[in-house]
């Protein structure tokens, strides 16, 4: 059954007969009903399934990130911020052959794209956490004006959740902030990504936060690191479960990566 909004001759959503209407970035939109479904729901469908659910678990607290780093991508493509970054990462997101759940799902977080532009990219440098969970990144300027701003993303695996923390001057080369409860005494990644006044961004830079000054960081899209090997395959910094580090299989390049992140998709972005 489908419910019309806007009288007898405007835009509808639901079904009639074999058009369904929807709404899509501020379009209504309509398309064939398919004529035959069948869910085999096979070990390899369901794995997928699975896959697919925890990337979207994995997006949609970056959404504030991706509407600026992948804002101008997305529109060129036709995509939301959300389905962009699932279409650019995908790759980097994988499960475990032997297991059929999301505890065998592997993430190359150094590898993770949450930005595409030409803007210089930050070189982070330092990343650390001291006892009272406060939060210390610094970095090289690497080009770009002062009074770019930029914009630091954190995630915890462990707590399931990432958040924009902070925002700054890329010429103040450090940044402070506190990290919430359920970060603290947990692994915690962060990405950066500079914006000028124009919109215009940075490739994404990368390093994980530690609480004994040690330095990892890669930044994607130039690859440059002097502790951490080329950003593919990322071994050392792979998310894995119950899974010998050297059987990680190496994500593609993102220009070769394969698969279909349809336009229609129910991801909110």
């Amino acid at each position: 059954m489908a419910k019309i909004e806007q009288g007898i001759l405007g835009p509808f959503r639901g079904t009639v007969g074999t058009v369904i209407g929807y709404r899509w970035r501020d379009r209504w939109c309509m398309r064939a009903k398919p004529r035959e479904y069948h869910d085999r729901q096979s070990a390899t469908q369901l794995q997928q399934r699975s896959r697919f659910k925890a990337m979207i678990q994995f997006a949609s607290p970056a959404t504030p990130l991706l509407r600026i780093g992948l804002r101008d991508w997305a529109e060129e493509h036709t995509l939301t911020e959300g389905n962009a970054f699932l279409k650019i990462n995908h790759q980097n997101f994988q499960n475990n052959q032997n297991d059929q759940n999301t505890a065998g799902l592997r993430i190359a977080y150094s590898c993770l794209r949450f930005s595409h532009g030409h803007l210089p990219a930050v070189r982070l440098t330092e990343g650390t956490v001291d006892e009272g969970g406060v939060a210390t990144v610094q970095w090289n300027k690497e080009g770009g004006r002062n009074e770019d701003r930029l914009h630091l993303y954190a995630y915890c695996p462990a707590a399931g959740t990432g958040l924009l923390v902070a925002t700054v001057e890329r010429g103040r080369r450090r940044a402070r902030f506190l990290l919430p409860q359920q970060m603290l005494g947990a692994e915690v990644h962060l990405w950066a990504v500079a914006e000028n006044a124009a919109g215009e961004v940075s490739p994404t830079a990368y390093i994980r936060l530690a609480d004994d000054s040690t330095v990892t960081y890669v930044t994607p899209d130039t690859t440059t690191s002097s502790e951490t090997a080329d950003c593919i395959p990322c071994p050392a910094l792979v998310q894995a479960v119950g899974i010998p580090e050297s059987s990680t299989p190496a994500p593609l390049p993102a220009d070769q990566a394969t698969g279909h992140i349809p336009k229609t998709s129910m991801y909110a972005g």
